[in-house]
């Protein structure tokens, strides 16, 4: 059996007198690791350290860079770390060590940050407030709302980068792009107010209708170009499932595995749910784009990280001689019996299909119901593979 590697893993250091370190270091767990505050949002796992207190005779315990494809490094800089030579050293010999797979985040929580060790980390862009820094004794819900706000945008972009050769230090990450689903007649106007917002505070793209597409080239083309940093934002309305349009951008993000979210804006009511908009996260729409954005990041990170790291657990496992397999992001659903049928008849001699996706496992209800269609499939999560598979 092959080692597991993580596709990321996430390091928080912070300086052990920065009394507030260990609140921003906690909420950053409960973010990519924890219970990140609603079960019915994105959800995942991606391992979360610390790196704060001395090790032996090392200012902090090394860094095991070759356990993950990729590790992000959030450094809080606040004085003490800026007075303290021992960390100067051991963040100096950290910077210079790193392989080119790393990416580092770090968060000024004073002035002098940016003149912490400005021979390499200033050549990475600071998390930082509208302030130029934190305050560190100071305003820390609102300090860390805009943490969890920017690190999103960052870890999401960086994350899409999966590419063996890939220098975080000469490219940059893409830009995510999101497209704004809406039905012209009662979501216009607030789909134009979230537009304008992205442009305005973030660093994202966003892709608003038609005028937004090349001259010649279709949607759904312009969806695949796309697809590996593109993610989607349903305005749901009134109208929205009415209109056909509306309703081919659902399917179209479906079929190409898009991130979706749903923002709720129902006054009175549909005429006609739209059966395929579903199986994805929603929330109401109370006058709060950064919510919104949020949780398109969240999705997108939860989407791209399960992937990968599912691919992880079928290549750890060779699970692919055996069997044929099929990797889905998210929970899965009768619209991925497409997939489904795609991957047989790609691999028609392979009898056994495993559907491999993220725990928690789904109910027995849905299960049945996906059997129905064909009792042969295993839909399972890497929590039930010893269950299923007797051969692990």
């Amino acid at each position: 059996m092959k080692k597991f590697k993580s596709p990321l893993s996430i390091y928080v250091l912070w300086h052990p007198d920065f009394k507030e370190g260990k609140e921003y270091a906690e909420s950053i767990y409960n973010t990519y690791s924890g219970e990140n505050g609603n079960v019915t949002h994105a959800k995942y796992d991606i391992p979360v350290h610390y790196r704060s207190l001395s090790y032996k005779k090392e200012t902090f315990a090394e860094i095991p860079f070759s356990e993950s494809d990729k590790n992000a490094l959030i450094i809080l800089v606040d004085e003490h770390m800026f007075n303290d030579t021992n960390w100067t050293a051991a963040i100096d010999d950290l910077l210079k060590s790193k392989p080119k797979s790393t990416r580092i985040f770090p968060i000024p929580f004073s002035e002098y940050a940016f003149d912490f060790n400005p021979e390499h980390l200033n050549n990475f862009q600071f998390i930082k407030s509208d302030k130029s820094h934190f305050c560190a004794d100071k305003n820390y819900i609102n300090n860390n709302r805009i943490i969890k706000y920017r690190l999103l945008e960052s870890i999401a972009k960086f994350l899409f980068n999966v590419k063996e050769d890939y220098d975080t230090e000469e490219h940059s990450d893409p830009p995510i792009k999101l497209f704004i689903s809406h039905a012209k007649d009662d979501g216009k106007d607030l789909a134009i107010q979230f537009r304008n917002h992205i442009y305005s505070n973030t660093k994202l793209k966003a892709f608003f209708d038609a005028n937004d597409i090349a001259d010649g080239h279709h949607f759904e083309q312009e969806i695949k170009k796309h697809i590996d940093h593109s993610a989607f934002v349903i305005f749901n309305t009134d109208i929205y499932s009415d209109r056909e349009w509306c309703r081919k951008e659902i399917i179209i993000a479906k079929r190409y595995r898009c991130p979706i979210i749903g923002v709720i804006d129902i006054k009175k009511g549909e005429r006609r749910s739209f059966p395929y908009s579903g199986n994805f996260p929603t929330i109401t729409w109370d006058n709060n784009f950064e919510e919104i954005i949020n949780l398109i990041l969240s999705q997108f990170i939860s989407d791209k990280y399960n992937e990968l790291y599912l691919k992880s657990i079928v290549e750890m496992y060779e699970l692919e001689k055996k069997h044929s397999c099929l990797v889905l992001p998210k929970a899965p659903e009768l619209f991925n019996y497409i997939d489904i049928e795609n991957l047989k008849q790609e691999n028609k001699e392979v009898k056994s299909l495993i559907v491999l996706y993220p725990d928690p496992p789904i109910g027995i209800e849905e299960l049945s119901l996906l059997n129905d269609v064909d009792k042969k499939i295993k839909f399972i999560t890497p929590l039930l593979l010893p269950t299923y598979i007797p051969e692990l």
